[in-house]
């Protein structure tokens, strides 16, 4: 794995969105427009996957393993992870996982853990975590994560590798804002996804969300403008080979007065 060559698009994004979300972590709690997108992740989650994280037989044990992909600072988690086993939050930022890791301490969470890495060129770290066992993770959850990243297929691919078998990948993201207009160029030869050309309005549309959201310097740090259903069972079904696969709408986020539509993903892992 070592000899991987990094990705020098993957690199350059990764490095402005790292610098980015440490520099907004200390204050990231305290925007309610975070906490409540948070808020609204979760509903989301319970709303269209929630029957997934309990065996119906018995309501009294969770048994569910979340491993949570851009994790933040935690915000998911504390609500999350009175349903579940136990969840282990990753993210590429440290200043977010140090503000993660305080929280764990100061409120005594003892089934939440958050490690800093780079799900594609940190494969050694992660299995040399004890965290991440090979067993790997009964759900893998990221929500409005995915438009930040230039290369989905390779994470998407990266992360299947902690999903066991019979387990789900749940993504939220931004919908596609015109699905018509979307002219995402995707080759399903499983190994290449050329990078996404963008419709000027797509683009336009987003941009206002993406400044208020993440505060975000606009094109280096968000990479995506949206995901259409097309494109997300596509992906699902002929990149990642997933089953059950289901794209819906999830509640759309409000902000100045505006709704932008959102998506959740989700599908399971072959047995």
């Amino acid at each position: 794995m070592e000899a991987r060559d990094k990705d020098p698009a993957h690199t350059s994004l990764l490095k402005a969105n790292q610098d980015h979300f440490d520099e907004q972590a200390t204050k990231w709690d305290d925007d309610p427009e975070y906490v409540r997108v948070s808020r609204e992740s979760y509903a989301t989650i319970m709303r269209h996957v929630g029957q997934f994280l309990l065996p119906s037989s018995d309501h009294h044990h969770h048994h569910t393993d979340i491993l949570n992909f851009g994790c933040g600072t935690g915000l998911l988690e504390a609500q999350l992870r009175f349903n579940v086993n136990s969840i282990t939050g990753i993210d590429i930022s440290s200043g977010m996982i140090d503000r993660m890791n305080a929280k764990i301490l100061e409120e005594g969470w003892k089934n939440v853990i958050a490690l800093q890495m780079d799900i594609l060129n940190d494969e050694a770290q992660i299995s040399s975590s004890h965290q991440l066992q090979i067993q790997g993770f009964d759900m893998i959850i990221s929500c409005y994560t995915f438009h930040h990243l230039h290369d989905v297929t390779a994470i998407g691919k990266a992360l299947l590798k902690y999903l066991k078998p019979g387990g789900y990948l749940c993504i939220i993201d931004f919908a596609a804002a015109a699905e018509t207009n979307n002219v995402r160029q995707h080759h399903h030869h499983h190994h290449h996804h050329h990078h996404h050309q963008h419709e000027e309005q797509d683009q336009q549309q987003h941009e206002s969300l993406g400044d208020k959201l993440s505060e975000a310097a606009k094109a280096s740090i968000g990479s995506h403008d949206g995901f259409s259903k097309r494109f997300l069972i596509d992906y699902y079904q002929n990149v990642l080979e997933l089953e059950n696969v289901k794209v819906e709408d999830a509640t759309p986020l409000s902000c100045d007065g505006r709704e932008f539509p959102t998506v959740i993903a989700y599908g399971r892992r072959k047995k």
